[in-house]
């Protein structure tokens, strides 16, 4: 089933001189994707996830998502659906510092005024399979990046979104933990079968991608998809990067 499609997506921003940062940009992501977005600097992928976000209106085109355009509700309705539907995970976390690891993976549930109960024993269930069980009293000041960006897939995931929206979720994090993160986000997909938009410059994390989708100029401009072959992939979305003009000439020697 589809969970999300983008069709013929604009995005012009006005001002002195006007900019298109989106240029008629369509796709679809089914039940179960693992999609990355990768792109140049300046090429609309943080356009296009805001847009898909609804955290920005587009100029022309449509969003779906399980068949309806949030773009078209009213700001009670698109606050609800945004926080029923949609997960988000960002580069810098966005944990509240004044919550415990339990209380921000909550946090949705809280929103909705779900029992006490019920929030404990999913925290408590998510954080086991994610490997921060230990912290789930602690701060975000007292733990590390890798487990501040666990606890942020937990309380992306802990209201069963139909898509999961992330940006950038490795940028602040050392190849270690990057590598847990996306383990664990690889995890979730798998067990939990949530859709995962990822816009990502990162060609390790991409690789864990079931496909990628390249835009540049704020068009379409290809997609790969994974196979079997991870260390194969990985290196069809650096020769892709290098074909858009990225920098990749320290990704050579990581090891997958």
């Amino acid at each position: 089933m589809t969970v999300l499609r983008a069709g013929e997506l604009s995005k012009i921003y006005e001002g002195t001189i006007s900019t298109r940062a989106l240029d008629n940009v369509s796709f679809a992501l089914e039940d179960g994707e693992f999609v990355g977005i990768m792109g140049p600097s300046g090429s609309g992928k943080t356009s296009l996830l805001n847009v898909l976000a609804t955290i920005d209106e587009p100029t022309t085109g449509t969003v779906t998502i399980r068949g309806r355009n949030p773009h078209e509700l009213g700001s009670e309705e698109m606050a609800l659906f945004r926080r029923r539907e949609l997960g988000f995970i960002f580069q810098h976390f966005n944990l509240l510092d004044t919550l415990t690891v339990e209380e921000n993976i909550v946090l949705p549930l809280t929103l909705d005024g779900a029992p006490v109960a019920r929030m404990k024993q999913s925290a408590l269930e998510l954080a086991r399979r994610l490997g921060i069980e230990d912290v789930l009293g602690k701060y975000p000041r007292e733990i590390s990046g890798g487990q501040m960006q666990r606890t942020a897939i937990a309380r992306a995931m802990i209201h069963r979104p139909s898509l999961v929206l992330a940006d950038e979720p490795t940028g602040n994090l050392d190849s270690k933990a990057s590598r847990d993160v996306m383990e664990a986000f690889t995890m979730m997909n798998v067990e939990e079968g949530t859709a995962i938009l990822m816009v990502t410059h990162d060609a390790f994390a991409a690789s864990f991608c079931h496909r990628v989708i390249f835009i540049k100029d704020g068009r379409f401009y290809n997609e790969i998809y994974r196979g079997e072959n991870r260390q194969a992939f990985f290196q069809k979305i650096i020769d892709m990067m290098s074909l858009l003009g990225g920098d990749t000439d320290h990704l050579s020697q990581v090891r997958l």
